[in-house]
């Protein structure tokens, strides 16, 4: 794969990673970061890249959703839920919707790894099963059923956090 290439089917994929790292829950800063690594990572492997259209936006997405996974690993909860608006603001309703996206970051970091990723991809990454299973390497089936029980999971507590 030429560099003509390479900017014309995989830095035209960034929009979609940063977007995807922020829905995810990345700062500004970092999800930037993650997509510069990701798209570092994916010109030396260029020559392995595959040449379908589809495939290798799926596999873009597969290199950087590693990327992210390894970026939250790295993560306290407390640190990652903290960091998702960088500047506070007066208003009540602001600041209970941060409070609520920080209970259920820190619910989603509960999960068992499978879930976690799958709820992340599909909610935050707009991903569907299709897509997630591509990037996951699972099959359709197991990501339904990853993402019905992590929601199951999400609901209980969250009931059992609201009552």
């Amino acid at each position: 794969m030429t560099e003509k290439e390479f900017r014309q089917r995989v830095m035209s994929l960034h929009r979609l990673m940063y977007g995807m790292a922020l829905r995810m829950g990345m700062p500004p800063d970092d999800a930037a970061d993650a997509v510069q690594d990701t798209q570092l990572k994916l010109w030396r492997l260029r020559h392995g890249i595959p040449d379908d259209p589809d495939e290798l936006r799926l596999y873009c997405l597969k290199a950087f959703r590693n990327s992210c996974i390894s970026w939250f690993r790295r993560q306290h909860p407390e640190e990652s839920a903290d960091s998702l608006s960088d500047t506070p603001s007066p208003s009540a309703s602001d600041a209970e919707y941060r409070d609520t996206r920080a209970a259920i970051e820190r619910l989603i970091d509960s999960l068992p790894e499978g879930q976690r990723t799958a709820i992340r991809l599909s909610s935050f990454g707009g991903l569907d099963n299709n897509e997630i299973a591509a990037t996951t390497g699972l099959s359709e089936a197991n990501v339904r059923q990853l993402l019905s029980r992590g929601r199951r999971k999400l609901r209980e507590r969250w009931r059992m956090i609201s009552d």
